[in-house]
């Protein structure tokens, strides 16, 4: 079977779009058409459904797409597994701060361990700032969080969720007005967490802010206020507030790992393999 089918239908998979997938492996859209009917005549059975603003996977295509990443997985191993420490060079990742616990404690070890001569020089910036440094090359390849800059046709790497978090100790969240730590109310997190207690009729003050998510967790885990951030973020010092105490999560997104369209290199080809085989396989 052609590994170019398999990483055609997933990336289809991935995007929910032909014209993105095309994007994303560098064919044209007939082309990854084409693949798709390729793999259906070899399946016997068809993998998608399509409409004029929609593609859907059939209960086949569900069962397939399975396969297809634990084939894509033990291929892109096999490669990584005979080219391992062959390959150097600096790649430039971008990331917020806010994902940084869970890509860094495993996911980049595991890569710096099957390539002990690459360098990953790390960005730590918000969204829309990396947008920027991948439109004019200043990055490789970064993080993005779904809906911070123009759609460029990644593929979605994971999904997170903002919850509300509070110290592991206290009853920060039963004081009235329930102090909040906040980035500004210009961010993103801030505008979901403002609209939830005004939904739930809380009072609240700001006690903090800060641009840093170093910042809001000390506020946090120091007992100032509450706050919110990613799933990723919530250090073993806080605790995830539920539903049942009024504070029910507030929004999940897709986190797509985007590349600088014109840069070509092994390490980055090696790391955005990497990244993805990881996460392919968290799902």
């Amino acid at each position: 079977m052609d590994i170019d089918l398999l990483k055609s239908f997933i990336a289809i998979c991935e995007t929910g779009s032909f014209t993105q997938a095309a994007r994303q492996v560098g064919r044209t859209q007939s082309a990854v058409s084409l693949q798709v009917r390729r793999l259906e005549d070899l399946l016997g059975r068809p993998l998608l459904l399509r409409t004029s603003s929609s593609v859907e996977l059939t209960e086949h295509g569900e069962l397939f797409l399975g396969y297809a990443k634990d084939i894509m997985a033990s291929y892109n191993g096999a490669l990584a597994a005979f080219n391992r420490g062959s390959v150097e060079g600096v790649v430039v990742l971008g990331l917020s701060e806010d994902y940084a616990p869970r890509i860094l404690s495993d996911v980049l070890r595991s890569f710096i361990e099957l390539y002990p001569l690459a360098t990953v020089d790390l960005v730590l910036e918000e969204s829309k700032l990396l947008v920027k440094k991948l439109a004019e090359g200043a990055v490789d390849l970064a993080f993005i969080t779904e809906g911070e800059g123009p759609v460029r046709g990644g593929p979605i790497a994971f999904r997170d969720q903002i919850v509300w978090v509070a110290p592991r100790d206290g009853n920060l969240q039963d004081r009235d007005p329930v102090p909040i730590a906040m980035r500004g109310e210009d961010d993103s997190y801030a505008r979901f967490m403002l609209t939830s207690l005004q939904t739930m009729k809380r009072n609240y003050r700001t006690a903090v802010i800060s641009r840093s998510m170093t910042g809001l967790r000390a506020a946090v885990t120091g007992g100032l206020a509450i706050s919110a951030m990613v799933r990723s973020s919530v250090t073993p010092d806080m605790r995830e507030l539920t539903a049942a105490e009024g504070f029910p999560p507030l929004a999940q997104f897709n986190i797509r790992l985007e590349r600088a369209h014109l840069k070509k290199s092994a390490i980055i080809d090696r790391l955005e393999t990497h990244l993805m085989t990881r996460f392919s396989a968290e799902r």
